[in-house]
């Protein structure tokens, strides 16, 4: 089948990741996949050969990129448009009825409930594309609940969770790296490395972890940050961190290619979203053998299982972060959680059965709908010939 995947951009975030995933998987499987990216990519990826295109439709929402995504879809004629979230669902509704294609368009929802005034004004808009969707996506069952309960009715749903390549994220590789970066980074063996990974956006809060560290100092602990990643916020969170006079904790490791050998780093790793849907990178993080710490929000109590694979803390609750990362200040704490969170994601959360969720799913949308086809074509063809056959059937 050809399916194309219409994104904000090519990029190196979480839902961008999932989606080089699972296009690489379909095509490595004989699928044909296009990356269609709306606007221009913070970074380009190197995990993915496909066809990537950036259509530079760098305003919010302009019809000249509805006209190029039709000019796409024409040229490429795919059985399936995948959506990733809701402004590239909007624009693949109507550049597909533009196109006048009849390809099957499916919403993947990576997105946590409608937070800004923006994302409230165009709810309704979105509600009614969702309607018109073929099929919608979600990542978690917490997710689907929140957004059909604030009205999103497709025709047809399903949650198929993330999942990690455990072949690229596994257990066996940090040692080899771990005293290498560290030392890069100039952590002592006796620091204790609480790591972050994600975007320098509002939403993942990377304030809270500073004043963590800074409480975490203040009792004795020599607890340090590392963040990986970049983004608008980060400024601001160095301006934070050096002004309640901790900076020289906190380490800004920058955007990296590839973040297993500084993940390997941590010794725990934490999450402080204020929301979230799914996070990809906790499920990464617990599958390199790390306890983790996460913001109740999304599916975080579908990621772990607190006391045995890490803990969740109440969002903006600096003081039960605290808590937690003091218990798993104990080296002998963290590696039995450590040990239990690889096996938990292998277990639960493997990208092999989430690949073959998808693809089940998609080609059973694409089969039955073909054979609506059919059926239809058949009927017609049925009426065609006992209209010809009815001696009132001719025109005199």
């Amino acid at each position: 089948m050809r399916v194309m995947f219409v994104l904000n951009c090519i990029g190196a975030a979480g839902a961008e990741r999932h989606t080089y995933q699972l296009a690489n998987a379909l095509a490595a499987q004989g699928d044909v996949c296009t990356l269609v990216g709306l606007t221009g990519s913070y970074y380009s990826s190197s995990r993915t050969n496909l066809t990537s295109i950036r259509l530079n439709g760098n305003q919010i929402y302009d019809i000249g990129t509805a006209f190029r995504l039709s000019r796409l879809i024409r040229v490429h004629s795919p059985d399936i448009i995948a959506a990733i979230d809701e402004r590239p669902l909007l624009f693949a509704y109507v550049a597909r009825r533009l196109a006048g294609s009849h390809a099957k368009l499916v919403s993947i929802l990576h997105n946590p409930e409608v937070k800004s005034a923006r994302e409230r004004l165009l709810h309704p808009i979105n509600r009614h594309v969702v309607a018109g969707v073929d099929a919608m996506i979600y990542v978690a069952q917490t997710q689907r609940k929140l957004w059909e309960d604030q009205g999103y009715s497709p025709p047809i749903s399903t949650v198929i969770r993330n999942g990690v390549d455990l072949r690229r994220y596994s257990p066996e590789p940090v040692a080899e790296w771990r005293n290498q970066i560290r030392s890069k980074l100039g952590l002592g063996p006796g620091d204790y490395v609480i790591g972050l990974c994600a975007w320098f956006r509002p939403q993942k809060n990377h304030c809270q972890l500073v004043d963590a560290i800074r409480i975490l100092r203040s009792r004795g602990y020599p607890a340090k940050a590392l963040f990986v990643g970049t983004g608008p916020t980060q400024a601001a969170v160095e301006q934070y961190a050096k002004a309640h006079g901790i900076l020289e904790h906190i380490i800004f490791a920058g955007h990296q290619e590839d973040v297993r050998p500084y993940t390997s780093a941590f010794d725990v790793g934490v999450l402080c979203s204020i929301y979230e849907a799914a996070s990809l990178v906790a499920l990464e993080m617990m599958a390199m053998g790390l306890p983790v710490v996460l913001s109740d929000v999304g599916n975080a109590a579908e990621t772990l299982l607190p006391g045995k694979t890490g803990f969740i803390f109440p969002p903006r609750d600096t003081m039960s972060l605290v808590g937690f990362l003091q218990t798993l200040s104990d080296p002998l704490e963290r590696e039995a959680m450590g040990r239990a969170a690889a096996q938990f994601v292998a277990a639960n959360f493997s990208a092999d059965h989430m690949l073959d969720s998808y693809k089940n799913f998609l080609t059973r949308l694409l089969t039955e709908s073909r054979r609506c086809d059919q059926t239809q074509d058949a009927a017609a063809a049925r009426v065609g010939t006992h209209e010809q056959s009815s001696p009132h059937g001719h025109s005199s």
